[in-house]
């Protein structure tokens, strides 16, 4: 069965990738995005939009009626300055719940919602955000559940681990390692002993396609810790490559310091996915590198 699917945070690195695959499949999508110019670039009639400022913001997602909203977008910013907490503010919980506040008058089946694993300082399962950032994801949860729980949908939170791979106009750390190879100029990095989980743009989109395909089957409340399971450091990572192009990286590892905020152990916790989903990611973080690395050649 396809559904209407809202997505917000659809030009973004997730849902620029996942727009297309769900579509592929046959469903029905509604954008809600800052740009319209943007993504009609991205993805031209293949969907609807409206901007987040649209006036007719309320009437247009009743009219559309979705059964599942996916919620991508969000500020990122290590910063607490002032001008960034508003910002964090106003994009992550404002509009969070006005977004719930329209949707939880419709019969929605379910609502995913986003996290970010910076929302576990220590890298266990305890939260204790690394950011003000990181707070805003945490506080966000509280009112999701109170709309879940008020007005009878499902939701479930995603908090996908380090990603890499596809297109992106924002140059991710293995981007940066793989172009060290070409130049002259050391890249100045920490000394590289955070331990991350790097998970493949494809497993992640992977995943929300099997978790919308399998709606009716996971409880009302669910938490995935999307990656991979396996830890990797950023000096492994340069070796990964090195080994993949024969060429060598050029780091000057600890010419940058670690920051106070720095989340040195992240690592996904897959036990709440093998407990209640059949899914599992399919590319290893070697596989991910090469495929990454034939793409920004290609």
């Amino acid at each position: 069965m396809k559904d209407k699917i809202l997505i917000t945070g659809s030009t973004g690195f997730v849902g620029k990738h996942l727009v297309e695959e769900l579509f592929k499949e046959g469903h029905t999508i509604l954008e809600i995005t800052r740009n319209k110019t943007k993504s009609s670039e991205l993805f031209g009639d293949m969907t609807s939009k409206i901007e987040v400022n649209d006036i007719n913001f309320n009437n247009k997602i009743i009219e559309f009626n979705p059964s599942i909203v996916v919620h991508l977008a969000s500020y990122l910013t290590s910063s607490d300055k002032w001008d960034d907490v508003e910002k964090l503010i106003e994009s992550n919980i404002l509009f969070l719940s006005k977004l719930l506040n329209t949707v939880s008058k419709l019969n929605l089946d379910m609502f995913i919602n986003t996290g970010t694993f910076a929302e576990y300082f220590k890298g266990d399962d305890d939260f204790n955000p690394a950011y003000f950032y990181a707070a805003t994801k945490t506080a966000s949860r509280s009112i999701l559940d109170y709309y879940a729980n008020t007005y009878n949908f499902k939701q479930s939170t995603v908090v996908p681990y380090t990603i890499y791979g596809g297109n992106d106009s924002s140059k991710k750390i293995i981007d940066l390692i793989f172009e060290s190879t070409k130049t002259e100029e050391k890249l100045e990095l920490s000394p590289g002993e955070q331990i991350l989980d790097f998970i493949h743009i494809d497993d992640v989109v992977s995943f929300y396609q099997h978790l919308i395909k399998h709606k009716k089957k996971i409880p009302n409340k669910t938490n995935f810790k999307l990656g991979t399971g396996i830890g990797h450091n950023l000096q492994q990572v340069s070796s990964i490559i090195e080994s993949v192009t024969n060429k060598k990286t050029n780091i000057n590892w600890g010419g940058k310091e670690y920051r106070q905020s720095d989340v040195m152990y992240a690592v996904a916790n897959l036990h709440e996915i093998k407990d209640k989903l059949t899914w599992k990611p399919k590319i290893s973080i070697t596989e991910g590198i090469r495929k990454t690395i034939n793409n920004r050649i290609l």
